[in-house]
C-alpha cells in the first residue's frame, strides 16, 4: 500500500469536499445577500447535488476510457473556484453558473481519485479506500466552520479564499502527476479502453440500492437527530447541533477503521454487520435521552459510516476492468440519492407528524439489511497493474 500517495489523495479529497460542506452553510448568507426566494435556493441545491452527483457514474466511464489522471487537480480547482465566487456574485444565473462549476469539480475528482487510490491500494484495498475516503468526511466535517471564519473577518466575499485554496492546491497536484503515474499506472485495459462488462450488472444494482438505503438513513439521521432532540425532548438548540457534529465526526472515525475490518472479513459481512447494529442503534437513538442518547449517537455515526469505503471497495471488486464507473456509481450516484429519500420522509412528517417519520426511519436499516443479506461475496480481489505490485514495499 502506497501510504504518502493516499495521504495525497486523502487530502484532495478533504480540500475538495470542504465545498459540499460549506454550501449548506453558506445558503442563508447567500439568501440574505441577493435576496433570494427559497424556491431558488431550492434551485440551487439541486443544481449543485446533479452536478456534484449524478455525473459521476459517467465521468467514471470516460476515465476508464481514456487516460484522465489530469481530471484530480482540474476538480480541486473547480470546486473551489466555483464556491470561491459565489460571494462576488450579482446575479442569481452567475449564483447558478458557480454552483454547476462547484460541482463538476467534484464530480470530477472523485471517480479519479477512488481510482488511482485503488492503484495504490496494494492488497489491503478496504484500508487504502478507508484512507481515502476520511479526507471527504473531514472536509464535510470542516466546511461550516471554516466558512464562518472566513465570513466573519471578509463578509460575504470571504469565499474568494476557496479559490485561492484550491489554486494553490491544484498546483500541488499538478506537480505530482508524474510521480502519481509512474507509482500509480492504469491497466493495460483502461489504457486500451474497456467496455463495461454487463455479468455483474445484478449485485451491482443491489450493491447500489443498500448504498441508497444507508445514504437515506445518513441523511434522514443528519435532519432529525436534532429535530428529535430540540422538539420532542425540549433540550437546548446548541446541545442538539452538538449531537449532530458527534454524529458526523463518529462517522469519520468509522470510515477509518472500516476498511480494515473489510479486508479481515470480507466486504459483504462488513456491509452486513455495519446495517444490521444499525437497527437496534437508530431505536435506540430515538427512545433515549441524556447519556444514553449520546452514546446511541456516536454509535451510530461510527457503525453507519464505516461501511463507506467498503461499499466502494466491492464495486471495484465487481467491475475490476471499469474502477471509475464502479468508484462514481458509490460516491455519486448511490450517495446522491440521500437527500432524495429526504422528500417522501418530509412528506410523512407533515401528513402524519413527526413520530411516524422516527418509524419510518426505524425501518429503513432493516430493509438495509436485508438486500444487504442477498450481496455475493466478490470471488478474489482484482489484480493490481504490475507496476503497482513491484512497489507495494514503500
Amino acid at each position: 500500500m502506497k501510504t504518502r500517495i493516499l495521504f495525497l489523495l486523502s487530502f484532495g479529497h478533504l480540500i475538495t469536499d470542504l465545498n459540499q460542506g460549506i454550501l449548506p452553510a453558506l445558503l442563508p448568507f447567500i439568501k440574505e445577500a441577493f435576496s433570494l426566494s427559497y424556491t431558488q435556493i431550492g434551485l440551487l441545491v439541486l443544481v449543485a447535488n446533479i452536478s456534484s452527483s449524478t455525473l459521476q457514474p459517467f465521468i467514471g466511464y470516460w476515465s476508464d476510457k481514456v487516460p484522465t489522471r489530469w481530471l484530480l487537480p482540474t476538480g480541486i480547482f473547480l470546486a473551489c473556484t466555483g464556491i470561491g465566487v459565489l460571494g462576488i456574485s450579482t446575479t442569481f444565473p452567475l449564483l447558478l453558473l458557480a454552483v454547476l462549476v462547484s460541482g463538476l469539480g467534484i464530480a470530477l475528482y472523485h471517480p479519479e481519485g477512488s481510482k488511482t487510490a485503488h492503484y495504490a491500494s496494494g492488497n489491503r484495498k478496504g484500508s487504502a479506500m478507508s484512507l481515502f475516503s476520511i479526507g471527504g468526511n473531514l472536509g464535510m466535517g470542516f466546511g461550516p466552520p471554516l466558512i464562518m471564519l472566513l465570513l466573519a473577518f471578509h463578509g460575504i466575499s470571504g469565499t474568494l479564499w476557496m479559490a485561492v485554496i484550491g489554486g494553490i492546491t491544484a498546483l500541488l497536484f499538478w506537480a505530482y502527476l508524474p510521480i502519481l503515474h509512474r507509482e500509480c499506472p492504469p491497466t493495460d485495459r483502461t489504457q486500451k479502453g474497456t467496455d463495461l462488462d454487463p455479468k455483474p450488472i445484478l449485485p451491482v444494482l443491489l450493491l447500489i440500492f443498500v448504498v441508497t438505503f444507508r445514504s437515506w438513513l445518513a441523511a434522514a439521521l443528519t435532519v432529525y437527530i436534532p429535530l428529535y432532540y430540540i422538539s420532542f425532548l425540549m433540550g437546548e438548540p446548541l446541545f442538539g447541533n452538538t449531537l449532530l457534529t458527534i454524529f458526523l465526526i463518529s462517522g469519520a472515525a468509522g470510515t477509518l477503521f472500516g476498511g480494515p475490518i473489510a479486508d479481515k472479513i470480507g466486504p459483504q459481512k462488513a456491509i452486513l454487520g455495519s446495517m444490521a447494529l444499525m437497527i437496534p442503534l437508530v431505536f435506540l437513538i430515538f427512545n433515549t435521552s441524556g447519556f444514553w442518547l449520546v452514546l446511541a449517537v456516536a454509535a451510530a455515526g461510527m457503525v453507519l459510516i464505516s461501511s463507506f469505503a467498503t461499499t466502494i471497495v466491492m464495486a471495484q471488486m465487481f467491475l475490476p476492468n471499469n474502477i471509475g464507473v464502479a468508484s462514481g456509481l458509490m460516491t455519486g450516484f448511490g450517495i446522491g440519492m440521500g437527500g432524495v429519500g429526504l422528500i417522501p420522509l418530509g412528506l410523512i412528517a407533515d401528513t402524519w407528524g413527526v413520530p411516524m417519520a422516527l418509524k419510518v426511519i426505524m425501518v429503513l436499516p432493516i430493509l438495509g439489511a436485508l438486500l444487504a443479506c442477498k450481496l455475493p461475496q466478490p470471488s478474489a480481489q482484482p489484480a493490481a497493474p504490475a507496476a503497482v505490485q513491484a512497489g507495494q514495499g514503500n
